[in-house]
């Protein structure tokens, strides 16, 4: 497999666990773990653009307190 592949098939693991985290620790863990890390690909940057602005920031749709945990 390319690394590539690889890289982003880790990064989508990550995202996929942010539900098993408490509340407080959602926006945390993606700022300092995920997005320190993020890979250069405009797709990915989208991805986490949507993430933030409809899962995670605290005035979101659906905040992490409705989808957490």
């Amino acid at each position: 497999m390319e690394r590539k592949t690889l890289d982003l098939s880790q990064f989508l693991k990550k995202i996929f666990g942010l539900f098993v985290l408490p509340p407080a620790e959602v926006c945390d863990c993606l700022a300092l773990e995920f997005l320190t890390n993020l890979s250069n690909e405009e797709v990915v940057e989208q991805f986490c653009s949507y993430l933030l602005e409809n899962y995670i920031d605290a005035d979101s749709s659906f905040p992490p307190p409705v989808w957490s945990e």
